[in-house]
């Protein structure tokens, strides 16, 4: 629901989820999102820029005018997006290798790419609290101890003295 989204006494932006094991906790919710994407989007409903505490709406409705969307409709229109891309992958000629790392998207690996991007910026226990990892462990491992790339990077440049 649009109230699942509420703004706490210092101006931020807080998402109210529900979760495994009935468990609620809150998702930070960065500025611009609310500022400029979800305006935009409640706009387009014909809604008030802002959510409200008292805001029935569903997060998500259809455009035929059905209410809330459910997990498993989400799922479905997102994985008909990575379909459709990789038909577009198939017909514009891209590598086999791209076309096959498509392939195994889902909403799983969306929230794991957006994590891996936020790990580059944020502290990991806040990042573990958005993520609601039980354990830290979970998230430094996951997110913060396997980054191959840079860590690559990191020894090849080294100068190996003649001693």
């Amino acid at each position: 629901m649009m109230s699942d989204f509420r703004k706490d006494d210092h101006g931020n932006w807080w998402f109210h989820v529900i979760g495994k094991g009935n468990k609620s906790a809150k998702i930070s919710v960065k500025d611009e999102y609310i500022n400029v994407w979800m305006d935009r989007y409640r706009r387009f409903l014909n809604l008030s820029p802002r959510p409200s505490p008292d805001d029935s709406a569903p997060l998500l409705q259809s455009l035929t005018g059905r209410a809330g969307l459910s997990e498993g409709h989400i799922r479905t229109l997102v994985q008909e997006v990575f379909d459709f891309a990789l038909e577009r992958m198939r017909a514009d000629g891209f590598p086999d290798d791209d076309i096959k790392n498509l392939r195994s998207a889902s909403l799983h690996w969306l929230r794991h790419t957006s994590a891996t991007a936020d790990a580059k910026v944020r502290d990991h226990k806040d990042l573990q609290a958005d993520l609601r990892h039980q354990s830290l462990a979970t998230t430094v491992d996951t997110y913060y101890n396997s980054r191959d790339e840079e860590r690559h990077r990191s020894n090849k440049y080294l100068v190996i003295e003649d001693r």
